[in-house]
């Protein structure tokens, strides 16, 4: 029977073929414990060498997209024309970034004064594609709408804009299985859709967006280098918007596209931002979904996401400072709201959890409906079940799902859509609105969906752990080596979180907290930190104890050490005295 952790998870060590390991860490050279965890990840040594290795020649060629050459020749069209065209896109990170990306596309087209964009308030307009901003569109004159990252669930939106001389492109990329795309969009990519032969089905909309920047701008003779620099920005909104890092292509753009932001110039507004967040140097894909993303989530979250557009135009450096600390301002009230309604759900959690955790308050009580997303997270992280943290005003209800692997979030609410105005997302993030009244039905009816699809053993907490190690192997003086061949695997993400390596048979030196809930102390000489474990630290000092966590690099304010980032802790059992510690 497995030791129980002091979070309460079971260990689940993940096994690779022992031969694939060797031939790993013999022909590429590679630290055994990093062999190992490449293996994991890879089949054999070609498609290790491309994991380590992302390149630009990984982005496929953008016409392989169904739609793609009916987008451009559109686009082109009424660029010629001086058409009026809009950009409508979500009010997150991948929304503005892969607006950012449009705008600056159809710009270098020399679209110029002929387009605009508009982002939906989430407060007055809520999110999608919206008829309201289909007639809008119209009213104003537009020809032309290019959504991204809305649109390809937002049919009546589509068909009031057609219905009104406005044609729709839509770049899209959340498609539940067997979903129709508006058929009367102009063009509609997404290459989750049926019969689309592009090989990433895991694009963002950010992702999307870039294709279509590479199609427009194929006969620009400087396409190569603009592409290289709107990476940047894909590669914030990639990450950002937690999409799979280990498809070759999604690689490729967040490794370059960190290429770019370690190396390159940067436009005043990207500079302040990067500034403000502490992000200088040897910028990293957890300073993408960490740092930058929450900060540009944080104008949509509480105020208008426009914010965010503003702050990456400004050419002025000076006012883009102050748009930048703006938004740091934004992301720390973020911060405190989200904080006080974690500690409000937790507290009412119940044990054992229910099957799909539904809880909710009013808006004026403080259920803020810019955080509910996050802290539905923490309630699944904490619960180990599908959460929806519900906001109310009035008579209507807005929420949001965050949901474990084996609880497919858009499905477990096609489930209960009779009950729902509007509802959409990912696997593993949805969002909704219904009415008040229907919140007791909407929780049972889920409750009980997961019970009848996902089984208990799904549900069992669980951590999967990459390799194992003693801590000499962090006393060593190559340990710097060893974490550099750790972050090489990445970027990481979804699709390929930072290895996770089991620590056995360590003591536990210098232990402190760190601000009230997180914990710093050295393990084998290294740094290292447990965020959030406060709690455990009377047991962490109680004799030798195994450890779980991902060893890489702290870096901040252009300082880059070597840390362990503790995810998990049990006391140690020896191999061979089952049962009991053995001695220091």
């Amino acid at each position: 029977m497995d030791t129980l952790s002091f979070t309460g998870h079971r260990w689940n060590t993940r096994a690779a073929a022992s031969e694939l390991v060797h031939l790993f860490e013999n022909t590429l050279q590679l630290h055994p414990v990093v062999a190992q965890c490449l293996a994991l990840r890879a089949p054999d040594p070609d498609s290790a060498r491309i994991w380590l290795h992302p390149s630009l020649d990984h982005l496929h060629d953008p016409h392989l997209m169904m739609g793609m050459a009916t987008a451009v020749a559109r686009i082109k069209v009424a660029v010629a024309s001086g058409e009026a065209i809009r950009i409508v896109t979500d009010y997150d990170v991948d929304g503005t970034t892969s607006s950012l990306i449009l705008q600056g596309t159809l710009r270098i087209l020399g679209a110029g004064g002929a387009i605009d964009y508009h982002i939906p308030d989430r407060f007055t307009e809520g999110y999608g594609f919206s008829v309201i901003a289909a007639e809008k569109a119209a009213a104003d004159g537009v020809g032309l709408i290019i959504t991204a990252d809305i649109g390809v669930r937002d049919h009546a939106a589509v068909s009031a804009a057609t219905g009104a001389g406005v044609d729709v492109i839509i770049c899209d990329h959340h498609l539940p299985a067997g979903a129709s795309v508006p058929g009367d969009a102009v063009a509609v990519l997404c290459p989750p859709q049926a019969d689309c032969p592009y090989p990433n089905k895991a694009l963002a909309a950010c992702g999307v967006s870039l294709k279509l920047a590479q199609a427009l701008l194929a006969d620009n003779p400087r396409c190569d280098a603009i592409i290289r620099s709107m990476l940047k920005v894909a590669a914030i909104g990639t990450v950002a918007d937690v999409v799979d890092l280990s498809t070759r292509e999604n690689r490729a753009i967040v490794a370059h596209g960190l290429q770019g932001l370690r190396h390159g110039t940067h436009a005043p507004g990207l500079h302040a931002l990067l500034e403000v967040s502490g992000v200088v140097g040897d910028v990293t894909a957890e300073d993408l979904g960490f740092r930058l993303g929450p900060r540009i989530n944080a104008a949509g979250r509480l105020a208008k996401a426009t914010a965010v557009i503003e702050l990456f135009d400004e050419r002025d450096p000076g006012r883009a400072r102050a748009k930048a600390v703006a938004l740091d301002g934004l992301n720390t009230e973020r911060r405190q709201i989200q904080g006080k309604l974690v500690d409000t759900v937790l507290a009412q959690l119940t044990d054992p959890p229910p099957p799909f955790v539904v809880m909710w308050g009013q808006e004026a009580e403080g259920w803020h409906r810019g955080v509910v997303g996050i802290v539905a997270a923490k309630v699944r992280d904490a619960a180990n079940r599908p959460a929806a943290i519900i906001a109310i005003a009035g008579g209507e209800a807005r929420g949001s799902v965050r949901s474990t692997t084996s609880v497919h979030a858009v499905k477990a609410l096609d489930s209960v859509a009779d009950l729902l105005l509007s509802y959409g997302g990912h696997p593993a993030a949805a969002g909704f609105s219904c009415m008040a009244k229907d919140l007791d039905v909407l929780c049972a009816r889920l409750g009980a969906w997961v019970e009848q699809n996902a089984s208990g053993e799904d549900l069992a907490p669980s951590i999967d752990v990459d390799a194992s190690c003693d801590g000499q192997t962090f006393r060593t003086p190559d340990v710097a080596l060893f974490a550099q061949g750790l972050s090489d695997l990445g970027p990481h993400g979804k699709g390929n979180p930072s290895p996770v390596l089991q620590v056995d048979g360590v003591r536990i030196d210098g232990i402190r907290p760190m601000g009230e809930k997180h914990l710093r102390m050295s393990v084998g000489g290294v740094d290292a930190v447990w965020w959030n474990g406060a709690q455990h630290r009377d047991a962490l000092t109680d004799g030798l104890v195994s450890l779980i966590g991902s060893l890489g690099y702290n870096n901040w304010r252009g300082r880059r050490t070597v840390r362990f980032t503790i995810q998990d802790a049990r006391p140690f059992i020896s191999p061979t005295l089952p049962g009991s510690q053995s001695s220091p």
